[in-house]
């Protein structure tokens, strides 16, 4: 089934949401101190939608048949404390593709809108998070020339 990558628009709202929601819910499996998808997408768009505002990110999204089954978020971020070379970088928020439509090289291609977004504001460096254990996710960014260069950890002190 042939599917098209634009921009976001208001009217995608409701389509953002639920791939937000898919996106939280899986990662929930991984991290049991995410809250609920349904309860965080609206408010995480918003957020989201700030982190875009004047032309400093952007969201697209994969729409089939009038219905979005997949989106990824980009934006430039400024590094401001002076401890690195590259003061300004492209930052992928989320990138999800429905379970459905997994498996068609649509991550491939929304990787690819991210990074022509990207070098179109002038940056030089691309990067993104992801949480360990979802290896089908890091096996994606590394298919398509990212390389991993950084680790975080967590201790819980409750």
């Amino acid at each position: 089934m042939s599917h098209t990558i634009r921009e976001y628009t208001h009217n995608d709202v409701e389509g953002i949401k639920q791939c937000l929601i898919e996106l939280q819910e899986f990662e929930r499996m991984m991290d049991p101190h995410r809250m609920e998808g349904i309860k965080i997408a609206h408010e995480y768009l918003e957020h989201l939608l700030e982190l875009c505002k004047a032309d400093n990110g952007k969201i697209f999204v994969v729409e089939i048949g009038g219905q979005i089954v997949g989106m990824i978020s980009v934006y430039i971020e400024e590094d401001n404390k002076h401890f690195r070379k590259i003061k300004r970088f492209a930052y992928i928020s989320d990138l999800i593709v429905m379970k459905e439509y997994k498996d068609q090289g649509i991550s491939k291609e929304l990787l690819e809108k991210a990074e022509k977004y990207a070098t179109s504001k002038h940056v030089t460096s691309i990067q993104a998070s992801i949480l360990k254990g979802h290896e089908e996710g890091l096996s994606g960014f590394l298919r398509n020339g990212y390389k991993e260069f950084e680790i975080r950890v967590r201790k819980q002190l409750e």
